[in-house]
């Protein structure tokens, strides 16, 4: 940054529990909107504070979830039909339109001169990445044995017995390589807007050999989408929103250290040694170092409610090279 009252530039990781309600309560819509009403007011507190230029990602998990339980439901009315990259659209689609409109209703309420703009955001994977030939993210609703051995002949999905709770299908979940409309997002700042995009790490796609995107049937990880994003985009810190205050060590054990402030290298040893739990804070690690790695300035892990705080220096882990 030339000037050094002028805030850095921001890409904000949410994950699902950023339009989530707790488990044992049924997600409709009018609690999804009131816990996005929460999240994007963080997200105004730091337009206030003179942050201009961010961008927001999303988890899509629950909404997901959500479209394959309708397609069971409807088994019977409708073929089942609609492949994985379409799931994850409609579901960009969807939580796309809440958090535009509720930021932009926050703006309003606050008289900020401020608007969001969402983008229906394609990603482009390696179709011989190893993960092609080792499935391993769980989708979607369990099924009986009997089920899941009719759908593996019928659709040739992979299915697998989840801790005695049913058979649930497992697919893919390679590397991103490069965020196709990552021009449309920086064309979206340099207008002032606030983008939002990059949701459930992006449509997964493939590139043909005279240059047509092809859906495929993958699930990428939304951190590693976002930090990808944010180097191509040329943002200046990126900042991973979870459920806790910030990474540990020794997490499992009856006194866990939290860490603070580290270097990409320092953390990048924890990580070989094997301290983050996997599926847990492990991609959002493996997302801050390869962000700082590759010219980001700082990383961030901290709390979804505790983002002012954050970027204030006062909570959460803060990554640099």
């Amino acid at each position: 940054m030339n000037d050094r009252n002028q805030k850095p530039s921001l890409l904000i990781s949410f994950g699902g529990n950023a339009l989530n309600v707790p488990e044992h309560i049924h997600a409709h819509q009018k609690e999804e909107f009131t816990i996005a009403q929460k999240s994007m007011n963080g997200v105004v507190d730091l337009i206030e504070k003179g942050y201009k230029k961010i961008i927001l990602t999303h988890g899509n998990g629950p909404q997901v979830g959500q479209i394959f339980l309708q397609q069971e439901l409807t088994k019977h009315e409708f073929p089942r039909q609609i492949t994985l990259d379409i799931c994850v659209a409609d579901s960009q689609g969807r939580i796309g339109y809440m958090l535009q409109n509720v930021f932009d209703n926050v703006c309003q309420k606050r008289k900020i001169d401020k608007r969001s703009f969402a983008v229906i955001t394609q990603v482009v994977v390696d179709p011989k990445d190893p993960a092609f030939d080792h499935p391993t993210k769980p989708i979607g609703v369990f099924y009986s044995e009997e089920n899941a051995e009719k759908l593996t002949e019928e659709r040739g999905w992979n299915l697998i017995e989840d801790a005695g709770r049913g058979f649930r299908r497992v697919v893919p979940s390679p590397m991103p390589l490069e965020i196709v409309e990552k021009r449309v997002f920086h064309e979206i700042l340099q207008a002032g807007f606030i983008a939002i995009g990059g949701g459930g790490g992006g449509i997964p796609v493939v590139r043909g050999s005279n240059g047509e995107l092809n859906g495929i049937e993958a699930v990428i990880d939304k951190d590693r989408t976002s930090a990808l994003l944010a180097n191509e985009v040329g943002i200046e810190q990126l900042v991973i929103l979870t459920e806790v205050d910030c990474a540990y060590l020794n997490f499992k054990s009856a006194q866990p250290q939290p860490i603070k402030k580290i270097s990409a290298s320092k953390m990048e040893s924890y990580l070989e040694q094997g301290e983050f739990l996997e599926g847990s804070m492990k991609p959002k690690v493996q997302a801050a170092i390869d962000f700082v790695k590759k010219g980001g300035e700082k990383a961030i892990i901290a709390n979804l409610y505790d983002l002012l705080s954050a970027m204030e220096g006062k909570t959460g882990t803060h990554i640099s090279a």
